[in-house]
C-alpha cells in the first residue's frame, strides 16, 4: 500500500460513521462530535454538540442533511 493510500485509509478511519442517523432539527442524544457527508467532491462538515442541543442544516442541503455520529474524541 502507497504512502498516499495510508494517509487517505487513516482519514477515512478517522471519520467512519458509527451509531445512528439523524436529521436536521433533531435534538444530539449525547454529547459528541457529528459529521455529515456532503458528497465526493466536498469535505465533511463536523460539529460538536452538547446533549439535547438540535442538530444544524449543512451545506445548504435543507431538509436532506443527515448526521452520522463518529467515533472522534477530540
Amino acid at each position: 500500500m502507497s504512502a498516499d493510500a495510508r494517509t487517505t485509509q487513516e482519514i477515512l478511519d478517522r471519520y467512519r460513521h458509527y451509531g445512528p442517523v439523524f436529521e436536521a432539527g433533531e435534538q444530539a442524544p449525547v454529547t459528541n462530535t457529528y459529521i455529515c457527508d456532503l458528497g465526493t467532491m466536498h469535505a465533511p462538515v463536523r460539529v460538536q454538540l452538547a446533549k439535547g442541543e438540535t442538530f444544524p442544516e449543512a451545506g445548504g442541503l435543507g431538509a436532506a442533511t443527515r448526521w452520522y455520529q463518529t467515533n472522534i474524541q477530540a
